[in-house]
């Protein structure tokens, strides 16, 4: 990947006089959106989707990537109108105002909250799996606390690190899973890949849950201003992604359910399809790739979340010091080191399942606003004719314009109309806990706005009275 960085006059000068680093191309944009999606997902969710809806499952990975896939062409679209960071935040405040905008940029930085909190735990889930002295309270908490050290001081050595590290992990993981799912497939018996009956309810629960696994991908439009060339970079990579992720997971659930005769008991499905396939040495490699990808996919959903907090400081929505870029590496220490801490302790106290569900149900409320700001600002929307008197030329011509346009305008329409309405539909399927906890989590953020908001008006009014 070639190393550029832009010239200052394209480049963003946060708060605090220090502007990020230009050096994310389409490849590496690639391997943060693989990293951040194949995660612990993939090793663990398999199991639980199987116990849920049995061989049906297979359907519901096919529910969860046409959904994924509405949601990737609408960010996708929505990536091309914008440079600045923030992704899914900037969509939205561009099309709905700052609190909307801001709520889902709060939303984003739950969700990866949440989400590496929960990678943190599968790392810990899976080697416990396999050493039972490191399921113990003690142990674990520690594995949580270096998993999370060591994640941390990647992101905080700079961006091209980071950039470098996400690329290795990303072949770490893709290229293991990829020979698993082939060579699992010698092991299947067609008579467990038979689909039965099943309650709509588990289904759904099941798509809810597979929304984590193939989620993520959203990530790589927040570091927009640490991209080469985002109008142009960011789609492609957002279809490659959600393709290589599309065809990893099919393939692999096909293996192992077909593979295992008791998939939805298994604590960590692929170290037993690797163990069937190999052994145990076999089973020891693939508890330690899958704490890799975890690792992986935790450093995806740390620079996520605190380039989200970058992006919300750099438009005065918080504090400028949670976002501050430190001089040397031009990364935004603090975020990451608050965002880490906090993650360490819902690891520790969180379940798997419950945290999936979790970052789940917030991941969705922010496709969900995406979704709505594509259809707001949708070409032809009602804004179009307050271009001026340069548009009338373009009115004149009849009815052969609009027999090639309105299509195009309805199929633009149509995507993310649909998507916003199977995400309503998983929503539904939320426990009661799970919105408790969403709901305190977009209180909070309501809260934050609100100081935020009376903090600048304190400070407006010391200004003109001086």
């Amino acid at each position: 990947m070639r190393l550029r960085d832009l010239p200052e006059s394209r480049r963003e000068v946060t708060r605090s006089g220090v502007a990020p680093v230009r050096h994310l191309g389409r490849g590496a944009l690639v391997a943060v959106g693989l990293n951040s999606v194949i995660g612990g997902g993939i090793f663990i969710l398999p199991a639980t989707v199987a116990a849920l809806a049995g061989a049906t499952s297979l359907f519901a990975y096919a529910a969860a990537a046409a959904i994924v896939f509405g949601i990737g062409t609408t960010l996708a679209r929505l990536a091309t109108r914008h440079e600045t960071s923030g992704g899914p935040y900037a969509y939205v405040e561009a099309a709905f105002g700052p609190f909307a905008g801001f709520q889902v940029g709060w939303l984003f930085c739950l969700a990866r909250l949440t989400a590496l909190a929960n990678l943190l735990n599968g790392a810990a889930l899976y080697l416990g799996a396999l050493w039972p002295v490191l399921a113990r309270p003690l142990p674990r908490a520690l594995l949580i606390l270096a998993c999370a050290a060591l994640v941390t001081a990647i992101l905080l050595s700079g961006i091209r690190r980071t950039a470098t590290t996400a690329e290795l992990l990303a072949l770490a993981k893709v290229l293991p899973l990829v020979a698993l799912g082939v060579l699992g497939l010698f092991l299947v018996d067609p008579a467990r890949l038979q689909p039965a009956p099943v309650e709509p309810l588990s289904f759904a629960r099941a798509v809810l849950l597979l929304i984590y696994a193939f989620t993520g991908f959203e990530i790589l439009t927040v570091p927009a201003e640490e991209s080469l060339d985002p109008r142009r970079d960011m789609p492609s990579a957002l279809r490659l992604t959600l393709a290589a992720v599309c065809a990893i997971y099919m393939l692999v659930h096909v293996a192992a359910l077909g593979a295992l005769a008791n998939l939805g008991g298994e604590q960590a499905p692929l170290a037993a399809l690797a163990a069937r396939l190999a052994g145990e040495p076999a089973r020891v490699g693939m508890t330690l790739i899958a704490s890799v990808s975890m690792a992986g996919c935790g450093l995806a959903s740390l620079l996520g979340a605190s380039r989200m907090l970058y992006a919300l400081s750099a438009a005065g929505r918080i504090p400028a010091v949670l976002g501050a870029l430190e001089q040397r590496r031009r990364t935004p220490a603090l975020a990451a080191l608050l965002v880490a801490a906090c993650a360490v302790v819902l690891a520790i106290s969180g379940s798997y399942v419950y945290l999936a569900a979790l970052s789940s149900g917030s991941r969705l409320l922010i496709y969900l606003a995406c979704c709505l700001a594509a259809l707001v600002r949708a070409p032809g929307a009602a804004t179009a004719p307050a271009a001026g008197p340069t548009e009338a030329p373009a009115a004149l011509p009849a009815a052969a314009p609009l027999r090639v346009t309105v299509p195009a305008r309805a199929r633009r329409v149509l995507v993310p109309l649909l998507t916003a309405a199977a995400i309503g539909v998983l929503l539904l399927v939320l426990e009661p806990r799970e919105v408790v906890s969403g709901m305190i989590g977009v209180g909070a953020g309501v809260g934050l706005y609100l100081l935020a908001r009376l903090g600048r008006r304190g400070l407006n009014t010391q200004e003109a009275a001086s």
